[in-house]
């Protein structure tokens, strides 16, 4: 392979850096590095999730929850694939520089000798006998003698830092090389990783048509929603006696908090026919599809008492306002708060999705007074 020799006199801090690099194999900036020991840590624990519920079998949420783990252990995967292709970019882009100041290095030290050459020529074949004829006195002949050989050393120096930077520049070269080759490599499991998180999220999809399709898989599903609903009533009652919030007149809430996000609802509170399967299920909240924005807002003041998953809800997090007063937003992307944080009213708390739904990107709302849900509509404003 042909090289176009270029690059830089490296200083000392400069040659560590690449030491570094080598013994490590790329460097990550502490910010960097904290994200990605936080994307370890989220893959180790969707792991434990799988492995848990790989021991439960038969229930068409389970199915879905697994399937949305698996989606979601890609999708974290996939950005952790990603800071090492911007990891691989940045050093590929620091050799470049290093190349590039080793070039005019390299360009120095050849105008340099071509100099020298200049000189000594002028001089004659016989360089060193011409110069010692023309001088007229003893310490002129030793000061030029001194000088002429000072000169030949220097420039002996400087052929060697020539040949010394080549060597530097193709060394450079060869690590560029396999930069680029570990850079293809990642990219290519970059577009692996895509091509799962599609295909399951096309399994989802599929799932959900055939309950939607299907009438024991839509009873199915009913059942075990109502099996989940009590449980989240313990969650609640164990998770909100824990809460030091302090005491709020409710009534005086009723029919003035704010929406949580703008859209349509698309599923009422209460009982609720199927006209395809002709049977009943009941809504403990209502579900409201997206407007112009996907962000969740806190519909009162606060404090986050529960966010994890929770199967027929998806992410989920739990606000108490009163002692026994608490709102519930499901089937969340991305939940932005943990728990314990206190929250104000119109604060963003989590991100719309469709984890845990079965119509699509929406977000579930429930309002519990007294560990039983009541219609969110009689508390959010009149629009």
């Amino acid at each position: 392979m042909k090289y176009n020799f270029t690059a830089v006199k490296m200083n000392s801090g400069m040659i560590r850096t690449i030491i570094i690099f080598l013994l490590c194999g790329s460097l990550l900036f502490p910010a960097d590095k904290k994200e990605l020991d936080s994307i370890n840590r989220q893959v180790k624990e969707i792991g434990k999730k799988l492995l848990k519920l790989q021991k439960e079998k038969g229930s068409i949420l389970n199915e879905i929850y697994e399937i949305e783990l698996k989606q979601k252990k890609e999708t974290v995967e996939n950005k952790r694939i990603k800071m090492h292709l911007v990891g691989t970019g940045k050093e590929i882009e620091k050799k470049k520089r290093e190349k590039n100041k080793l070039r005019q290095e390299v360009r120095k030290s050849k105008a340099n000798i071509r100099k020298a050459l200049r000189i000594l020529y002028k001089l004659g074949g016989s360089a060193q006998i011409k110069f010692l004829i023309r001088v007229d006195s003893f310490n002129e002949l030793f000061r030029n003698y001194h000088l002429f050989v000072s000169l030949i050393n220097y420039k002996s120096d400087e052929i060697n830092t020539l040949k010394h930077n080549i060597r530097k520049l193709e060394k450079i070269d060869l690590e560029l090389q396999k930069e680029y080759a570990k850079l293809l490599r990642l990219k290519e499991a970059q577009e692996q990783k895509l091509r799962k998180i599609t295909s399951l999220k096309k399994d989802k999809l599929n799932l959900i048509e055939k309950i939607n399709s299907d009438r024991m898989s839509y009873t199915k599903l009913i059942d075990e929603l109502k099996e989940e609903a009590a449980r989240l009533n313990e969650i609640i009652r164990d998770e909100g006696i824990k809460t030091t919030i302090g005491p709020v007149n409710i009534q005086k809430l009723r029919g003035r908090l704010r929406w949580p996000l703008q859209g349509k609802v698309i599923s009422f509170f209460g009982k609720k026919k199927s006209t395809q399967f002709d049977t009943y299920i009941l809504n403990n909240g209502i579900e409201i599809k997206p407007g112009a924005s996907d962000e969740i807002k806190a519909i009162y003041d606060g404090e986050v008492v529960f966010t994890d998953y929770f199967k027929g809800y998806g992410n989920l997090i739990i606000v108490q306002h009163a002692k026994n007063f608490y709102s519930v937003y499901g089937h969340c992307e991305k939940i932005l708060k943990k728990k314990g944080d206190k929250v104000t009213e119109g604060e963003v708390i989590s991100i719309a999705g469709n984890s845990g739904s079965t119509s699509g990107k929406s977000l579930y709302l429930e309002i519990r007074k007294d560990l039983k849900p009541e219609n969110p509509l009689k508390w959010l404003r009149n629009r």
